[in-house]
């Protein structure tokens, strides 16, 4: 009896555990259905291209909800030049040239605009294989090019500006600029350097087209987490108006307690993951 029970217990706990892995939701109401993917930003189009569901479901939609879709270039180089650049020695400075876009000034980048940059190329240099380093059209710009491909309506969940401004004002918010130089100057040297010891666990997970989400914990990026606030009620109304929405956002707007799958749940929706490559469904209350 207490075999029979274990295993009961163990195929429940599996049951839960399965159901919260997805990359790639579907959410319903009254009638209205919509499917929200979770992105990895450094991943290109060849991600996309193994999961045929995925571009499936875009294609049938009305409406594509992306975090952004105007560039930073015009507001970034309209600012005066940052002043603290001056600390950085020669080398360095041309480091940051060389991974910056051709069309951005760099020297009229913040300094935690910088770390984030610095933070993408280290992923990219460490946790890419070859192939997807030379993929040079992201998941994120792939999918903003379909929409304009098959004239679907695509929609910033926010301004560009406003997102710098999230970023801006919540990361590192009490660290002084002279730590933010020397923060920049370790990243520099670690993306120069050959050194593999990076943490490449999250990226290898996202691979495999899972996620193990936690619902039950707060998240620790107060970023991430404003703009999950501040964008449901538009993510809300374009279900409800066009019927077929498709949003597609980083994979840690869809985590934690205050991710958008907990905030959908909230407002009456049914959220069902999709199991990619499989298409199997399974429904999470």
């Amino acid at each position: 009896m207490l075999k029979i029970n274990l295993t009961a217990i163990f195929i429940l706990f599996s049951s839960f555990v399965l159901s919260q892995q997805s990359i790639f939701w579907k959410i319903s109401k009254k009638g209205n259905e919509a499917y929200i993917l979770g992105t990895y930003h450094y991943l290109g189009k060849d991600f996309l291209l193994n999961n045929n569901i995925i571009l499936e479901k875009l294609k049938k939609s009305k409406i594509a909800l992306s975090e952004n879709i105007d560039s930073a270039k015009i507001f970034i180089n309209n600012r005066n030049e940052n002043l603290q650049l001056k600390r950085m020695n020669k080398n360095e400075l041309q480091t940051i040239k060389n991974i910056v876009p051709y069309y951005i000034d760099s020297n009229k980048m913040t300094l935690r605009e910088l770390i984030v940059t610095i933070d993408g190329k280290i992923t990219q240099k460490f946790c890419l294989k070859k192939k997807k380093k030379i993929d040079e059209t992201k998941m994120d710009d792939y999918l903003k090019e379909y929409c304009l491909k098959n004239r679907i309506k695509l929609e910033g969940l926010e301004p560009t500006e406003k997102t710098f401004d999230y970023l801006n004002h919540n990361l590192y918010s009490n660290t002084t600029e002279e730590k933010l130089i020397e923060i920049i100057k370790s990243k520099i040297k670690l993306l120069n350097s050959e050194n593999q010891n990076i943490n490449c666990l999250i990226l290898n997970e996202y691979r495999t087209k899972k996620h193990i989400f936690n619902f039950e914990r707060e998240s620790q990026e107060k970023f991430i987490t404003l703009r999950n606030k501040d964008w449901i009620v538009k993510i809300d109304n374009a279900i409800q108006e066009k019927e077929k929405a498709f949003i597609f956002v980083g994979l840690y707007h869809l985590d934690f307690k205050e991710g958008l799958l907990e905030l959908l749940k909230s407002r009456g929706y049914s959220v069902e993951e999709i199991i990619l490559n499989s298409q199997i469904i399974k429904k999470e209350h």
